[in-house]
């Protein structure tokens, strides 16, 4: 009888532990609900190299507008959808209207972001010159990640 009460408190056991979530709080947002602001959406296309890195952190939008100096802006907007805190590096390339890499001095090196979980996060880049028409952002794990998770 003993054993039985004991193979059952082992059970309970393992079932609340295995089913008890991490408790890591998420971010609560709160927006306009009736927004007014006229959008322009660009169409992505995508080069997929790390599927983990895919799949926590979602792409959600992108938007295209102009400054005041009439240099395009690009607003790329993602969102965590892993249950930690995750860190990931960047950086956008800018290109003419004969598809010719801008070389852009202040955004030569790797940025590095940090996004908390359930949190959004938006990359933003403004073309070098008023000339640039499309653009490519480079995302991939920072070196501080990849070394955590044994260089994968």
């Amino acid at each position: 009888m003993k054993s039985i009460y004991l193979i059952l408190l082992l059970a309970t056991i393992i079932i609340i532990t295995g089913c008890a979530k991490e408790n890591i709080p998420g971010v609560n947002t709160i927006s306009n609900k009736n927004v007014r602001a006229v959008i322009k959406r660009v169409v992505d296309k995508r080069v997929i190299q790390d599927e983990k890195l895919d799949s926590l952190l979602a792409l959600t939008e992108i938007r295209k507008s102009k400054t005041n100096d009439n240099y395009t802006r690009i607003q790329v907007f993602f969102k965590n959808h892993s249950n930690t805190t995750y860190s990931f590096i960047y950086r956008f390339n800018w290109y003419d209207e004969n598809g010719v890499e801008v070389e852009n001095l202040d955004q030569e090196m790797w940025v590095k972001k940090t996004v908390i979980t359930g949190d959004d996060i938006t990359l933003t880049s403004i073309a070098p010159t008023r000339k640039c028409q499309d653009f490519k952002l480079r995302i991939k794990a920072s070196d501080i990640e990849s070394a955590r998770k044994g260089g994968k």
